[in-house]
């Protein structure tokens, strides 16, 4: 017996000795290699964070794009129901809970959340949704570390761009696309996942927005699960700074609605718009729009191409000012000298005006925008004289904007030059602009000969709010004197006040602009297209210390709106009113707008309530009436007489009996006045005159179809139409 027992002890002494031995092989001397895979094993992973792409504000820190973070959520049902093993819960009621926790903190349906959690074998790891919001993660995570829950597992799925204000800008804030959905279909695997702008706004400032991606050290377990580890290291993403723009979003709609809608009215193809600040070169709204923009879908309306920027077009009569601003600059012409105008022969071409002016002096040449004139000019500029001033205002190179697809416009070199292009060009042919250049040129002619960098983009900031970097205003150069520059301001303003844009003058604030009409190059050709036109006026105001140029144009209008006078000019004084009665405008005092947006209160005490309507109505009043049915003068009214008051200010009127109100007397066989009347009084008035009657409505007689005092025959019948 006992030798059995040393035998069996023996034995498995042996065994353990093999087995430490088996171990110290394998952990100290290696035979197979393993410490590699137990490296490998060990060793952290770097998962990617995707950085939050910044948003764009306007001037006023209006958001008008924002980013969306969206997440996959999955649910590892085998450690719900080990979790729910060792805890001695039930698997069932564990699961519902997981279920009733994602459907109560996000928009997934419960059918959709139970259906994803019973699909397929029940022990494996299952995906609920990859659109879930940041802030419902948040809430679903909350709620699982509260309840103490277990399975969930999140990653970053995608990120989508929303736009707060519509289609508002949609073609300058532009628009987004996936570079990298985050994953690589060659290697399997993810990915870097990338937003990239293209075109826009966010094509222009992509790098800006983009932000920089961070990571973070993870180690995971045989299943693929991350597990706890000391000393893991991360980097944080740094997110995408916010862009603040100078444009003014209320500026900007008020633009887009009046460019909605001329192309509707005039039936242009498309049609554009610039306002900027002359003094600072702040672009305050850039706005294009066709005419299907707004039934389009938003995201292709946001895909095309900004037409301030990018659409070139002959700039016509618009011209004029700009060429004849050297002319005076140099004293190459005086202003009170008369010059042949109406046709004139230029070698072999022959230029003639509209209409035959006479003579006219350079105010007058302006005013009524005659080609001969300034073209008689030019020829005193010189053709180097002329090429430099252009060139030093801008034209035929890209803005400092440099906005995305932006053009350079077209603008021949000087040794490019032919017989005609002197003429043609002081007359705003044989060149194209951007309706940014022509605002800039423009800007600096009303800011006293200072060319202004322009600039969209104020400043760049941190989601706190703190500026990372703001743009101050530049001056570029000086590109003429101040006093030529008034001169010419007093020119164009002469072309409102008695000119060809002289219908949009209004009597309260001074205005000056250019009307220009163009017809449209043949791509290819040197001749222009017949019935194809571009109109276009610019336009500042108030002229003694302008406050914002506006370049407007139509492409392609109607024969009959061809003209920049009849479409391009009745837009520009639209948008200067809009402007003008904004609530934060300051260019006019708030009492001289109030005086303009108001009328004088009529004086209605003592009158008949249908009069007093009558009145009230022509004006375009709101108003109620109090007092009983069975009066009809107005006894007071609020507001009293003289007051000026908002059309939109509801008034009230008191009726009763007057003190002057007698009796009627009306002679037998003629209509009694029955307005102000009860359908009662009216009924028995008209029994007594023996007059048929048909009553429409109910309350107080508002209005009678014969008039008081007509001779009353045996065919008539009174309508009475009454309200309470």
């Amino acid at each position: 017996m006992r030798s059995r027992y040393y035998s069996l002890l023996i034995g498995f002494g042996l065994i353990v000795l093999l087995w430490c031995g088996y171990l110290f092989c394998i952990q100290i001397l290696d035979p197979f290699n393993l410490s590699q895979f137990r490296r490998v094993r060990y060793t952290p992973h770097k998962d990617i964070l995707i950085p939050r792409r910044g948003s764009i504000y306007d001037a006023k820190g209006n958001l008008l794009v924002s980013s969306i973070n969206y997440y996959q959520i999955d649910i590892d049902r085998a450690s719900v129901r080990a979790w729910a093993q060792r805890n001695d819960k039930n698997a069932e009621d564990t699961m519902e809970k997981v279920a009733q926790s994602i459907i109560q903190n996000s928009s997934l349906k419960e059918d959709f959340v139970y259906k994803r959690l019973n699909m397929g074998n029940k022990t494996s790891s299952i995906q609920i949704s990859n659109k879930i919001s940041e802030a419902e993660l948040d809430n679903i995570l909350q709620d699982f570390r509260k309840q103490k829950l277990p399975g969930l597992i999140y990653s970053f799925s995608h990120m989508r761009r929303t736009h707060s204000k519509g289609i508002l800008a949609a073609r300058l804030v532009g628009s987004v696309r996936e570079a990298s959905n985050g994953y690589d279909p060659v290697t399997n695997s993810k990915s870097l996942y990338k937003l990239a702008g293209i075109n826009g706004l966010e094509a222009t400032y992509d790098k800006t927005l983009a932000g920089e991606y961070g990571w973070r050290e993870v180690v995971k377990d045989a299943n693929g699960k991350p597990i706890p580890y000391p000393d893991l290291h991360e980097k944080k993403p740094k997110h995408g700074s916010n862009i603040y723009l100078t444009i003014d979003a209320k500026v900007q709609e008020v633009v887009e609605n009046v460019l909605y809608e001329g192309v509707s009215k005039y039936e242009a193809k498309h049609g554009g718009a610039v306002v900027m600040d002359p003094k600072t070169g702040r672009v305050l709204a850039l706005a294009g729009v066709s005419n299907t923009d707004q039934t389009d879908d938003p995201n292709i309306v946001r895909s095309r191409s900004n037409i301030p920027a990018s659409f070139m077009f002959e700039p016509g009569s618009t011209m004029k000012p700009i060429t004849l601003l050297p002319a005076l600059e140099h004293k190459l012409v005086r202003p009170n000298e008369y010059i042949e105008c109406g046709r004139y022969q230029a070698g072999r071409r022959t230029i003639r005006d509209t209409h035959d002016y006479g003579t006219l002096n350079p105010r007058g040449i302006i005013a009524k925008s005659s080609n001969v004139g300034v073209a008689r000019i030019a020829e005193r500029i010189g053709k180097t004289r002329l090429y430099e001033e252009f060139i030093s205002m801008g034209f035929g190179q890209k803005s400092a904007l440099n906005l995305f697809g932006e053009s350079s416009g077209l603008f021949a070199k000087l040794e490019n030059w032919d017989g005609y292009s002197l003429h043609s060009l002081s007359f705003g042919q044989s060149i194209s602009v951007t309706a940014i250049q022509l605002a800039t040129a423009y800007s600096a002619m009303a800011n006293g000969g200072k060319l202004m960098k322009p600039i969209i983009v104020d400043s760049y900031r941190d989601d706190n709010g703190k500026v990372i970097e703001s743009f101050d205003p530049v001056m570029l150069r000086q590109v003429s004197s101040k006093a030529a520059c008034d001169t010419m301001l007093s020119y164009i303003q002469d072309v409102v006040d008695d000119g060809t844009a002289k219908h949009i003058q209004m009597n309260y604030i001074s205005m000056g602009g250019k009307t220009g009409t163009a017809e449209k190059h043949v791509e290819g050709t040197r001749g222009y297209s017949s019935g194809k036109y571009n109109s276009v006026f610019v336009g500042l105001f108030p002229v003694e210390d302008p406050q914002m140029v506006i370049v407007i144009f139509y492409d392609e209008p109607s024969h009959y709106y061809r003209f920049g006078s009849m479409s391009a000019a009745p837009s520009f004084r639209k948008i200067v009113e809009n402007i003008l009665f904004m609530p934060d405008c300051q260019i006019l005092p708030y009492n001289e707008r109030l005086m303009q947006s108001s009328l004088t209160m009529p004086k209605l005490v003592g009158e008949n309530i249908l009069s007093a309507e009558r009145t009230l109505n022509r004006y375009g009043f709101l108003y109620k009436v109090e007092g009983p049915d069975s009066a009809s003068t107005v006894i007071d009214q609020f507001p009293k007489a003289g007051i000026y008051v908002d059309k939109n200010h509801p008034i009230t009127l008191k009726i009763g009996k007057g003190t002057k109100e007698a009796p009627q007397q009306v002679a037998r066989g003629n209509m009694p006045n029955l307005v102000g009347l009860s359908l009662r009084k009216a009924t028995q008035t008209a029994a007594e005159h023996n007059i048929p009657i048909r009553i429409e409505g109910s309350g107080i007689v508002r209005k009678q179809s014969l008039l008081p005092g007509s001779l009353i025959t045996k065919q008539s019948v009174c309508v009475l139409e009454a309200s309470i």
